[in-house]
């Protein structure tokens, strides 16, 4: 893997692929909650959004660590996206642990998300999904000490990681500086280029 910078033409392209990324992402997310004025119609689809931004996130953690599948490092996919939402999206440690078991773990494999419960406290979470953006990835208290309700919003997800990827202190502008990041970009861009799979008869 090289271990030279970056040259303008590349940063320029990885600009572009993250840029294009972020945009697929508002766009489906828009086009889920878009009213459809018709009689009968379905409301606002709230599960595609929330799992496409947290594939979202599985895939910029991915960029940011230099892995996808296999950590060189030991550690698993989780830490890594915690890593990133806390580093470049601001959320606290906390809730985004939380968020990802929602999300990521028991929506992707269970095709819900489950209520979860913290194994020494005993306290347990629920969740929430709307277009508002009050509360979004902040941990709520309830009438009851022991449980708590996390709030996601898809279009307030999108601003956060647009600022995370391009602003002042994004990703995007750390890569452009850092050839060790560079590296671990193109490390996992060429995991991501060469999955293979073997066919069983």
């Amino acid at each position: 893997m090289s271990t030279t910078a970056m040259t303008s033409e590349e940063l320029n392209r990885v600009r572009n692929f993250f840029s294009e990324r972020i945009d697929s992402l508002e766009r489906d997310i828009k086009r889920c909650f878009w009213p459809i004025n018709e009689l009968g119609a379905p409301g606002p689809a709230f599960f595609p959004p929330v799992m496409y931004c947290f594939a979202t996130l599985d895939y910029f953690s991915s960029f940011l660590a230099g892995w996808n599948q296999s950590s060189p490092s030991g550690k698993n996919q989780t830490d890594r996206m915690v890593d990133f939402s806390e580093k470049y999206l601001l959320y606290p440690r906390k809730e985004s642990q939380i968020a990802i078991h929602f999300w990521r773990h028991k929506l992707m494999h269970t095709a819900e998300p489950r209520v979860l419960e913290e194994k020494s406290t005993h306290e347990l979470y629920y969740w929430s999904i709307g277009t508002d953006n009050e509360n979004h990835m902040t941990l709520v208290s309830t009438d009851d000490p022991k449980k708590f309700k996390l709030h996601f919003s898809p279009l307030a997800f999108v601003n956060d990681l647009r600022e995370g990827i391009f602003g002042p202190s994004g990703y995007f502008k750390d890569i452009q500086y850092d050839v060790d990041l560079q590296r671990k970009y193109r490390s996992c861009y060429s995991e991501y280029e060469s999955y293979k799979i073997a066919i069983k008869p």
